[in-house]
């Protein structure tokens, strides 16, 4: 697999898919019921009852899973309009095998097994289900992809791409990012150490590639970052 294979999902070239997700998102609200999150609340946990999914309204939510070593990995990190927790709908899922817990406040809709049953009844519900689960496929292939085939320094540079996503674009083609995860954070994200990511991250300063400093923004170059990611 090629890095511009992995680098996919990161450029958003799929803009008509995109469009389609985005068409699901807006209708599920209107069936589940909102609560409220604070940061750092667990949404569930590793044992609970599978009974249900979330969409997020607001905030950020991680899903991450634990090894048999007691290793912590991130399976995902969803903002407004994705959905977690789906494995509800499987009927030999008896119990979770994963955590979700709120790293920003959060609004989440809560879909249980008979409002989806329902839900999917309406063909508009059915429709938006299959488009928001084909995200979710989609996003995990990209996932195992990049763990199966890509070392970690490319791991993490694929995740600071995305991170430029949601940065302000400057003058000298950097993206300034005035929130981004810690470094401990980035390692449970892309399967690794805290170390490993804080070794990584000072070769990429030295290259130029990213500038940041203990506190405050971090300013990502995508441009010298590409050209920086080996290819697996």
């Amino acid at each position: 697999m090629s890095r511009q294979e992995l680098v996919f999902t990161v450029h958003r070239q799929c803009t008509a898919f995109m469009d389609v997700i985005r068409s699901g998102r807006r209708f599920l609200p209107k069936v589940g019921r909102s609560q409220r999150f604070a940061a750092d609340d667990v949404v569930y946990d590793y044992g609970d009852a599978p009974n249900c999914l979330f969409l997020v309204n607001e905030g950020v939510v991680r899903t991450s899973v634990l090894s048999s070593s007691g290793k912590e990995l991130v399976t995902g990190v969803w903002g407004p309009g994705e959905v977690f927790g789906e494995f509800c709908l499987c009927q030999q899922q008896r119990e979770r095998n994963e955590r979700a817990v709120v790293v920003e406040d959060a609004e989440l809709v809560r879909l249980g097994v008979e409002e989806l049953i329902q839900l999917v009844s309406v063909r508009e519900g059915a429709l938006a289900m299959l488009q928001l689960f084909c995200h979710r496929i989609s996003a995990l292939e990209e996932k195992v992809a990049e763990l199966a085939f890509a070392n970690v320094r490319t791991r993490l540079g694929l995740l600071l791409l995305r991170l430029a996503q949601d940065g302000t674009p400057q003058p000298d083609g950097s993206v300034l990012c005035q929130e981004y995860p810690t470094h401990e954070e980035m390692a449970r994200r892309i399967g690794t150490t805290r170390e490993q990511v804080s070794a990584i991250l000072a070769q990429l300063r030295r290259e130029g590639a990213v500038a940041y400093r203990r506190t405050g923004p971090m300013r990502i170059f995508p441009d010298r970052l590409e050209n920086r990611i080996e290819a697996p």
